[in-house]
């Protein structure tokens, strides 16, 4: 009985465990409302923009080909001043109001694929100053603004969320200073 209640607690452990390391995204997700260009106010480190210089966008549109696709853009210039531009295809997977999209930078007939996409939630957005993006193996993480000049209230707001959903902030990369 006692190896049976141990492994019961143990289960319970885990399931808390894997809850606990979960991010929660937003919820009535309006993809019309995102669209458009965000800069990259902050991000956590990762390997494809190590040589990018500001500004770095993603820029958002709706597919003219497909109706249900979202074109997404992401530019920055590399140090000795060259354009870099990687442009996909993201989706809301279907019967879903959460900012859970699937995106793309592969080729096009690469994308049947089962691993072409990856996960980009959206875990809080206002759709006009700020989002905040991240995949949710917490690898990736992206505060996004409409401008370069966010207010510090509203950037304090994200790094808050961050905070919340788990992430280490203390990695982070800003990109830009806030307007007090």
């Amino acid at each position: 009985m006692n190896k049976i209640r141990l492994l019961f607690i143990s289960i319970l452990g885990c399931i808390k465990l894997t809850h606990a390391n979960q991010i929660d995204t937003i919820i009535d997700f309006d993809s019309d409302k995102y669209l458009g260009t965000w800069y990259e106010f902050a991000r956590l480190p990762n390997s494809f923009e190590r040589k990018c210089t500001l500004p770095i966008t993603a820029t958002y549109s709706v597919n003219p080909e497909n109706q249900d696709q979202i074109i997404v853009t992401n530019q920055c210039n590399t140090k000795d001043n060259s354009p870099k531009i990687a442009t996909g295809i993201a989706y809301l997977p279907k019967n879903s109001n959460l900012g859970k999209l699937k995106v793309t930078f592969l080729p096009k007939w690469l994308r049947w694929m089962p691993f072409a996409y990856a996960d980009y939630w959206i875990l809080y957005t206002d759709y006009d100053q700020v989002a905040v993006v991240a995949t949710p193996n917490k690898k990736y993480l992206w505060i996004l603004s409409r401008s370069n000049d966010l207010k510090s209230d509203i950037l304090d707001k994200a790094i808050l969320i961050v905070k919340n959903q788990g992430f280490n902030i203390d990695r982070m990369i800003f990109n830009y200073k806030t307007d007090q």
